[in-house]
């Protein structure tokens, strides 16, 4: 297929045994449109079933298509000059569907961004259209090991390789040896430093435009465990509030390749396993095919949906009007026992009511000794759902637990961390998780985030830690425990302790930071229950009310 400039694109298109014109589905991806594991022909042929015309194209420069690869810089224009050939074809009836996940969810709303009036239906998936604030960063700190693979395995030429990062390289600007220049693009080495006003990231994201939020119908889909999750709410609610078109949300219990949560925090391989290859299909086109034959009119009445479904752990999606649920309420959990808080898994305690007499537990980062990661895939997180005790046993580790829970309680909304903390660094980070402890002693996260702190030397900064947003279901007989340390590395960029390009520097200096438990200005957690599961605390409940 010709672009404007000459360049052509590698297009394939699947049809169905039908005489008449027909609207189209148009997915555009890196990833190679063709390959098994991308699952495209699998979609393909499923949407093709449907009664639905599919585009399937390799991007610029990637794959069997021309040009140089480049991330992001040219998919608006790409995207129109597709959206024209589209419907210039005699099967087309003028109207565009654009479906995509993570990168070529980007490359969906980059031609919702191109604004060309075929589109009339979009379906975002596990992404997000905030390319510097969610994508690459998360609450102002780099995404080292994601966006170093991401990198170095799409975009370092035509073909897709394997990510195979030595993390024990100094600088780690080092990691991008050899990462050809991209015209036009950001220089990868600069992701980790640029300041968020810098012009260039808004010139990175679709070329400066709008991303077009609301302008058409759009099913924004994203997983509890999806790394991008935080970003994709932020675009369906930055959607709802303009909301020229009706907006909905899907929000499951899975991770970035579709992957589901279970109670033995393992996920059958869907990529190698047939059957669940079957089930993760029925389970993720369902909803999409619906909504795709609804908006571009083949024939299905516009019956009204649920604004929002939503996975509760373990127990199939249900409806609402809207995210957080009707009636959802908030619980605070106050951090106390500051002693025992670096003193192993179990640690401090979560508490319905703060301590009288303000505490403060103590920890060192070590930037010979960075906590490690625990996933093995942090892109499939679910896989292999790794227990938490593996690091919650270090010293620089700070724990705090709650009480077995005697009913079911109902995460269905955002979490929060406060933390009034110092540090002897000038810059320094704090990563945090929310876990699901089992009778076991099984400890699981629910949530993770990073948090960038900066300012005077032992000042003390009350961090606001925003975790995201779940749908997790706490059983009985099962606790909550916070995580508190320092890095979590490869997953983010490790700081220097100082004000050095964390991305050049040879080395970094160690810290100490202090936490304050306890009093009125001590640390807590706030969480979203359902009222199901959640009433006022009394003497008689066990510690965040029951049912």
């Amino acid at each position: 297929m010709p672009l404007r400039d000459g360049v052509r694109l590698h297009t394939e298109v699947y049809l169905p045994p039908s005489p008449t014109r027909l609207p189209a589905v148009l997915i555009r991806t890196p990833y190679d449109k063709t390959h098994p594991d991308t699952l495209l022909p699998d979609i393909a042929a499923r949407l093709s079933e449907a009664g639905l015309a599919v585009v399937t194209q390799d991007v610029r420069g990637k794959i069997r298509s021309e040009g140089v690869p480049a991330p992001f810089i040219s998919e608006v224009g790409d995207a129109w000059d597709t959206l024209e050939w589209i419907t210039a074809q005699r099967w087309s009836n003028g109207t565009v569907g654009c479906w995509g996940n993570s990168y070529y969810g980007y490359t969906a709303w980059a031609a919702v961004a191109a604004g060309h009036p075929a589109v009339r239906a979009l379906v975002s998936r596990l992404t997000t259209t905030d390319i510097r604030g969610e994508l690459l960063y998360r609450n102002g700190v780099f995404r080292l090991g994601p966006m170093v693979e991401w990198l170095t395995s799409t975009w370092a030429g035509r073909a897709n390789v394997v990510p195979g990062p030595d993390w024990s390289r100094r600088p780690f600007a080092q990691l991008l040896e050899g990462l050809h220049t991209m015209p036009g693009v950001l220089p990868p080495a600069e992701w980790a430093t640029a300041p968020p006003g810098d012009r260039r990231w808004q010139q990175l994201a679709f070329g400066g435009r709008a991303a077009g939020h609301g302008r058409v119908p759009t099913l924004h889909w994203t997983g509890w465990y999806d790394l991008f999750g935080s970003g994709q709410l932020r675009d369906w609610r930055r959607a709802r509030q303009v909301e020229r078109a009706p907006q909905y949300l899907v929000a499951t219990a899975t991770d970035h390749q579709d992957d589901v949560l279970t109670t033995s925090g393992r996920s059958p391989d869907h990529l190698t396993d047939p059957a669940a290859r079957e089930a993760m299909l029925d389970r993720s086109l369902g909803p999409v095919i619906d909504f795709l034959l609804r908006y571009l009119g083949r024939g299905v009445p516009r019956s009204p949906s649920p604004a929002v479904r939503w996975e509760s752990t373990g127990a199939g999606l249900r409806s609402a009007p809207c995210w957080p649920p009707p009636g959802a309420a908030t619980v605070r959990l106050h951090l106390a026992d500051a002693p025992a808080a670096a003193g192993g898994p179990e640690g401090g305690a979560l508490s319905l009511h703060p301590s009288r007499t303000p505490g403060r537990a103590s920890w060192e980062h070590d930037p010979g000794n960075l906590v490690p990661t625990t996933d093995l895939n942090g892109w499939r997180p679910l896989l292999a759902l790794p227990d938490e005790r593996s690091i919650e046993r270090r010293p620089d580790v700070l724990t705090f637990t709650g009480s077995a829970r005697r009913h079911p309680l109902q995460l269905a909304g955002p979490a929060r961390l406060v933390l009034p903390v110092t540090s002897t660094a000038a810059v320094s980070h704090l990563v945090v998780k929310l876990c699901d402890v089992a009778p076991d002693g099984t400890s699981r996260r629910i949530l993770e985030a990073p948090y960038r702190m900066s300012g005077g030397i032992e000042a003390w900064h009350r961090a606001h830690i925003e975790l995201g947003d779940t749908g997790h279901r706490l059983d009985p007989g099962h606790r909550l425990r916070i995580q508190v340390a320092s890095s979590c590395f490869p997953l983010y960029l490790p700081h220097t302790g100082g004000t050095e390009d964390p991305w050049r520097a040879h080395r970094a200096v160690g810290s100490t930071q202090r936490l304050l438990v306890g009093g009125q200005d001590g640390a807590y957690l706030e969480l979203t229950a359902l009222p199901a599961t959640h009433t006022p605390p009394t003497a008689e409940t066990d510690g965040v009310g029951h049912q």
